[in-house]
């Protein structure tokens, strides 16, 4: 949309013919021009204020520079620019099409292709812009346009003013984009500090957008918003399986943790996504893939080398005893493939670049899934005041208890649990797309389903204000062991008692799209948890139970937490493949960053609680790597105490890990050193 020219307004810019105005933003205004030839190009005219600081005409003409190093993979091209005009002035190509946020706003959320040719276009524009060492800061649907059918990002990295950003009108919106903007953004000191990574977050927003018509921290409020963007999990929606983890990940409140743009599109173009990309588009991603990873890994890093950790350093739980992750778990690597470990007799996945290739045992993920007996302390859910175990996890009367891995399920979701109600007065409760971030909050967004002696219900609740959905009057026996059951799509969640169907109602809260699962009462008594199954998507068997889980096996695995006291570990199956096996495997250009690793960590998404034997073996490598490490499978041979099984400071996180499970215990763990 363009409007005409305001009396006061140039008519000629240099060899330009200002023609209508396509928009006005904090830096100046944007016209529809003519050029020599004659050509429609978009001019960017600088507001008069900084026409005459030369400290903005050094920078301006510094980043025009590097911005004319940009190809143009979906992007806007720089076609000319004069710093030293009376008047600064940047000349772009004119993209003659809708915005992102109005295709969206007019004809609604974004699906199959379409939605992946807008995923797989942004990421290609920030890893061409990334390549040439420019960073946009200012990536939303409005600077998204379609030509022809093409995404092309407009309006990156020029000249943005260093004042601190001032709040509009609009809820979500500042200068620069408030709901687009990575948390590191709301701080003066580390916005100066700015990398590509806040880019990537801002992919993260812009296709949750395009795929739900919602930003994924969108409040109704400025101060809402950004509190959400620096606590709160995101919210998106019922996005596909391939791109939800994905999305997840790039919107992760470490820089650090972030994907880069060229890691974005090797998991937007491997085999099994929608593959109907214009041909034009899929040959700038790919180009855009190979300049990015050859031209832009530093440019378009996570911010530069992080400061290592002095040698021995340790990371250590309960005065060295248990070691694990941090909440924030990184999960891009199962964003599209997870391992079928169906049970018993698995094997070991790491592959050696020794080993002939095997046949790919890989399936789509559909997202998180975590099976936990609740029978042991230290897992998943950890103890506090209301939570105890005691034969189950034991919640007192009011209280609520979340994972300490805070692990975000979409909107799609099924749930599991085995409750006993103490009393008459007691009523199990399962929270599900929940937003805190702090489980004793007794104000969490989130949805609840009560189970009582007498009744079952469904009810939202924002800013701690219930909203009754639907209720029942059924019966539910104090005492005994009930299969609890809840399985939601997005906009209805169904609930069954010991099989049978007991109550539906409608999930229409705008806010509560994605969330944590907790688990708790609502009622003036206890009640004990066993046997949780939180699975992703809609089938209550997928993925099934690992067979480790009461068998025996072997496998490679992220390791959460291993705690030698609580006799408790958190493991999650992955493999390990080498780089090139990986590429093959997945289709990626030999160029890809991947192609060049040793190994490749591939998460399947699913995370396990599972007990330790009493006696445990730990084994490392790190005392005598050439004794102590078996070629095969690169985990440690010698037996070592607990104590110098220590996790360093700095390793992978999940950390690698071949795991023996004998009768559903822990009995042997050997640490993996891999490159």
């Amino acid at each position: 949309m363009s409007d005409p020219l305001r009396p006061h307004d140039p008519r000629r810019i240099g060899r330009y013919r200002m023609l209508r105005r396509l928009g006005q933003g904090g830096m100046g205004t944007v016209f529809l021009a003519e050029a020599p030839g004659p050509r429609h190009v978009a001019v960017k005219v600088i507001r008069p204020e900084y026409a005459h600081e030369e400290h903005y005409r050094a920078r301006f003409r510094s980043e025009v520079s590097r911005a004319r190093q940009v190809p143009p993979f979906c992007t806007a091209e720089v076609l000319d620019a004069d710093p030293d005009h009376e008047t600064p002035y940047l000349v772009v190509e004119y993209v003659d099409g809708p915005s992102l946020d109005e295709v969206v706003r007019e004809n609604g959320p974004l699906t199959g292709g379409s939605l992946h040719g807008v995923a797989v276009g942004v990421a290609t524009a920030l890893a061409a812009i990334h390549g040439a060492g420019v960073i946009h800061r200012d990536l939303k649907p409005r600077n998204v346009l379609f030509a022809l059918g093409t995404p092309k990002v407009i309006d990156f990295g020029i000249a943005r003013p260093l004042e601190p950003t001032s709040f509009h009108t609009r809820a979500e919106e500042v200068v620069g984009t408030l709901a687009y903007m990575a948390p590191e953004r709301l701080d003066p000191a580390t916005d100066r500090l700015l990398t590509p990574a806040a880019d990537v977050f801002a992919w993260g927003a812009v296709v949750t957008f395009a795929g739900t018509g919602r930003t994924p921290f969108g409040g109704d409020s400025p101060g809402v918003t950004a509190a959400r963007i620096l606590t709160q999990p995101p919210r998106i929606g019922d996005l596909p399986p391939y791109l939800a983890q994905l999305v997840v990940a790039a919107l992760d409140k470490e820089p650090a943790n972030r994907p880069t743009a060229p890691e974005l599109l090797d998991r937007l173009l491997v085999p099994g996504t929608p593959s109907a990309l214009p041909v034009e588009l899929r040959r700038e991603a790919v180009a855009a893939r190979r300049s990015g990873h050859r031209d832009g890994d530093a440019a378009a890093g996570r911010g530069g080398e992080r400061d290592a950790p002095p040698d021995g350093a340790r990371e250590a739980r309960r005065g060295g005893r248990r070691h694990g992750s941090s909440g924030r778990t990184r999960r891009m690597a199962a964003a599209a493939v997870a391992v079928a470990l169906a049970g018993a007799g698995a094997g070991i996945a790491l592959r050696n670049r020794d080993e002939a290739p095997r046949a790919a045992q890989t399936t789509a993920v559909t997202g998180p899934a975590v099976f936990d007996s609740l029978r042991q302390p230290g897992g998943l859910f950890s103890e506090s005041a209301s939570c105890v175990y005691r034969n189950g996890l034991r919640v007192a009367a009011g209280g609520r208890c979340g994972s300490y891995l805070h692990t975000v399920f979409p909107a799609a979701q099924a749930v599991q649990v085995t409750a006993t109600l103490a009393g008459d007065r007691s009523c199990a409760a399962i929270w599900f797309r929940a937003t805190d971030q702090n489980e004793e909050d007794a104000f969490a967004d989130a949805y609840r389903v009560s189970v009582c002696p007498d009744e079952v219900s469904l009810a939202g609740s924002i800013g701690g204000a219930d909203d009754p959905i639907a209720s029942v009057r059924r019966a539910t026996s104090p005492g005994a062991a009930h299969l609890i059951q809840l399985v939601a799509d997005e906009r209805q969640a169904t609930i069954t008692i010991d099989g049978s169907p007991a109550l539906q109602g409608l999930l229409t809260a705008s806010t509560l799209i994605s969330g944590r699962v907790l688990l708790g009462t609502a009622g003036r008594g206890p009640v004990t948890f066993t046997d949780l199954r939180l699975r992703s998507g809609t089938d209550v068997t997928s993925p099934a139970v690992p067979g480790f889980v009461t068998g025996d096996a072997q496998f490679t695995a992220g390791v959460h937490l291993m705690s030698d006291q609580d006799r408790v570990a958190v493991v999650e199956p992955a493999t390990y493949p080498s780089g090139a096996d990986y590429c093959r495997e997945h289709g990626l250009d030999s160029t890809a960053a991947q192609c060049a690793k040793e190994h490749v960590p591939v998460l399947s998404g699913t995370q396990v609680t599972l007990p330790v034997v009493a006696d445990p073996v730990y084994r490392d490598y790190r005392g005598d790597p050439a004794k102590c490490r078996d070629p095969r499978t690169l985990a440690g041979t010698c037996e070592v105490p607990f104590r110098e099984f220590t996790i360093l400071s700095g390793e992978p996180s999940p950390w690698p890990a071949l795991v023996t499970v004998r009768g559903g215990k822990v009995a042997e763990i050997a640490k993996m050193g891999l490159s």
